[in-house]
């Protein structure tokens, strides 16, 4: 029997989707990276700093950065999962794993989070 993946909202303003965890997790560490591009600009991140008062230390302004962003990353997740699968220095088994992290996000993206019905 399949393992039941771990469920989260995907907050890309692409409708009520949900993602796989791991996927979840590579666009969470894609847009940490983003983060890292964006703010060597010092405008950037006086920019992004003032629009987060909040954030009282770097740490929290990359939390904020990537808590708001990681949904416009899926996309990027996926294909570089997707790319994975080509690469000769990744084992079987993780493509194996990745394959299913792959299946079972697809599945879960045509499945859409609706409310209840109104019977």
């Amino acid at each position: 029997m399949a393992e039941v993946p771990k469920l989260f909202a995907n907050t890309s303003q692409t409708g009520n989707r949900v993602c796989h965890a791991k996927v979840m997790e590579v666009a969470k560490a894609a847009a940490g990276e983003l983060y890292e591009s964006l703010m060597s600009n010092d405008a950037m991140f006086k920019a992004w700093k003032k629009q987060n008062p909040n954030c009282k230390n770097a740490k929290q302004l990359e939390k904020a950065f990537i808590d708001k962003n990681w949904g416009s990353c899926l996309e990027f997740a996926r294909a570089t999962l997707t790319i994975m699968l080509t690469r000769p220095d990744v084992a079987d088994s993780m493509k194996d794993e990745i394959m299913i992290i792959l299946e079972q996000d697809q599945a879960l993206r045509n499945r859409r989070v609706t409310g209840p019905s109104f019977h």
